[in-house]
């Protein structure tokens, strides 16, 4: 299988972007991503953050998909980045990588080596921090339940995916996850922490996972994909590239999992999005059941994903990941212990 990550220079990012956009950069500041190549773009446009990523006739039609429906979003108020409309008035563009120098002759050519398709994405620059950088009280954590409630809302009347979709994040497939990286986890800890996520998941959230309700999510509201203004609110919500149809209650699970690693006190940080989301979108039994272990079993998955890729191309972003988690997760599993099986 292909690699999905892509690495672009500052001067390759701002090629494209003239290319697809128009817009002419003078400075590309590269920011940090699983798979992406993002960047703080100045231009005389004023500034942006755009990203580029890979793309192939299966996953453009996915990427398309996300753009318009984190482009409506924007429209009906959400904090969700208006993304600036490409050349032909689409929210993303779809390009070839330009030639690179060194290579040799014409690239239509039979044998030539094929630059690969890339998805040009730019979006405005939001004046905020990821709240994962910033200071955060528990009360932040209400306002993040009570967006990602409104965000379920309106996600709700957004079109279903054009073909299925699953990764390694998933809600519905942690457990299968945690198997299956486990015998590449050298870290004793995280292997603990896993093997403890994978009790939870049998005794709380297997019995139960088929009265889960179904929901168009987000399932990635982490502390490095929500900006905190300086009021302590919500200032913008990034990144939808894992955004599919799984269950709801993953929704407020994975945020509040996320602001467990940012508060000294991880259960008030579970119950405070809990509230938050409960005002706009209240829970089923089944969820209310689950909530706590999957926020647990989250913390679990990014530690033992990310403990694998220390080594690999983005060793330095998968640390920062995992900053935290293992700790979040010992206080959600003491949580998540006194629910009733």
């Amino acid at each position: 299988m292909p690699s999905l990550t892509l690495t672009l220079t500052p001067d390759a990012a701002i090629h494209a972007v003239a290319e697809t956009h128009g817009i002419i950069g003078s400075r590309a500041h590269r920011l940090g991503s699983e798979h992406a190549s993002t960047f703080r773009l100045e231009s005389d446009a004023g500034v942006f953050a755009l990203k580029i990523q890979r793309s192939d006739p299966e996953t453009a039609p996915l990427q398309s998909w996300r753009a318009r429906i984190g482009s409506r979003l924007a429209e009906l108020g959400h904090p969700v980045p208006p993304l600036v409309p490409d050349r032909s008035g689409e929210p993303i563009a779809f390009v070839r990588l330009p030639p690179e120098p060194g290579d040799i002759g014409d690239p239509s050519a039979p044998g030539a080596r094929r630059r690969p398709s890339i998805a040009v994405q730019l979006a405005a620059w939001i004046d905020a921090v990821p709240y994962g950088a910033a200071p955060v009280a528990t009360g932040f954590g209400e306002r993040l339940g009570r967006a990602a409630g409104r965000l379920h809302r309106d996600l709700a009347r957004m079109p279903a995916p054009p073909a299925p979709v699953s990764h390694t994040w998933d809600a519905r497939t942690m457990a299968a996850e945690l198997r299956a990286h486990l015998p590449a986890v050298d870290d004793p800890e995280v292997g603990r922490i896993a093997e403890a996520a994978l009790a939870l998941h049998e005794r709380l959230v297997r019995p139960v996972a088929g009265e889960l309700p179904l929901a168009l999510v987000h399932q990635d509201l982490h502390d490095s994909n929500v900006l905190i203004d300086r009021r302590g609110g919500v200032a913008a919500v990034l990144d939808f590239d894992d955004m599919l149809v799984g269950w709801r209650v993953a929704e407020p699970a994975i945020a509040a999992a996320y602001l467990a690693r940012n508060l000294g006190d991880p259960g008030a940080a579970l119950a405070s999005v809990v509230r938050g989301w409960s005002s706009e979108a209240p829970l089923e039994p089944a969820e209310e059941r689950v909530l706590a272990p999957l926020a647990a079993m989250r913390l679990a998955l990014n530690s033992t994903v990310w403990s694998t890729r220390g080594d690999g191309e983005r060793g330095d972003y998968a640390r920062s990941r995992a900053r935290g988690s293992v700790e979040a997760f010992l206080a959600l599993a003491e949580a998540a212990s006194g629910v009733r099986g």
